[in-house]
């Protein structure tokens, strides 16, 4: 463990199967549930999980922002292309059928 630091008690639910499993583990170990859980989590997110996900969404935006950003350089758009509200399309009208 890192030693004194700051903390937050978390609420986290997991299967009665996973926590009998930490349960035991714990019996046989001088760390606390808490201190394993804390190790758990730091080595998940230290390989890495759950990062490509993230990274992905971030490159997505910067590759739409990086495109827009050619094309006012082109000037296929200017910035007053989308100053306009989209208006709204009228809403139906309710109407009772009868069969």
């Amino acid at each position: 463990m890192l030693g004194p630091m700051s903390a937050k008690r978390v609420v986290i639910y997991m299967p009665d199967e996973l926590v009998d499993a930490l349960n035991r583990a714990t019996a046989a170990s001088p760390q606390s549930r808490s201190e394993i859980i804390c190790a758990a989590v730091q080595q998940y997110l230290a390989d890495g999980a759950g990062q490509p996900a993230l990274a992905g969404a971030m490159n997505a935006d910067e590759a739409f922002f990086d495109r827009v950003a050619e094309m006012m350089q082109s000037g296929l758009l200017q910035p007053g292309d989308f100053t306009e509200t989209a208006q709204e399309e009228p809403r139906p009208k309710s109407k009772l059928w009868i069969n």
